[in-house]
């Protein structure tokens, strides 16, 4: 292996493949620890554009945590404000206010979701 092999592998490591006119999906080789992927998506709506992951970081956080419980609720709110992003309708959301800071964005949704799904580290066991 040499730099210039390190270097073509990770170019094209994050990439937009196109939904409908007005989302793509964001593929990025971010992978959950059971092995599914971590799915981003940009989505355009009226002329706000924003990342969403369709409720799948919920969806794996249930299976791992009791979602309702207060020390739970509470650690993802912390996550959340740590990183300015909202939880809408189950769905991890983050405006896009300026496209030149959208790879950093998507690295820090990235590192968000990582965060979420391993908070088991806080606890004394995974629920």
């Amino acid at each position: 292996m040499t730099i210039s092999d390190v270097n073509k592998a990770l170019i094209g490591s994050i990439s937009l493949t196109p939904i409908s006119t007005t989302e793509w999906q964001i593929n990025s080789g971010a992978l959950f620890q059971n092995g599914e992927e971590v799915k981003i998506y940009l989505v355009n709506e009226k002329n706000n554009w924003y990342l969403t992951d369709k409720k799948t970081t919920l969806k794996y956080m249930n299976e791992m945590y009791d979602l309702k419980a207060a020390d739970v609720k509470s650690c993802i709110s912390a996550v959340l404000k740590i990183y300015g992003f909202t939880i809408k309708a189950g769905s991890l959301t983050a405006n896009v206010i300026d496209e030149t800071q959208l790879t950093n964005l998507v690295y820090s949704y990235i590192m968000c979701v990582g965060q979420l799904t391993n908070m088991y580290v806080f606890f004394d066991k995974p629920e």
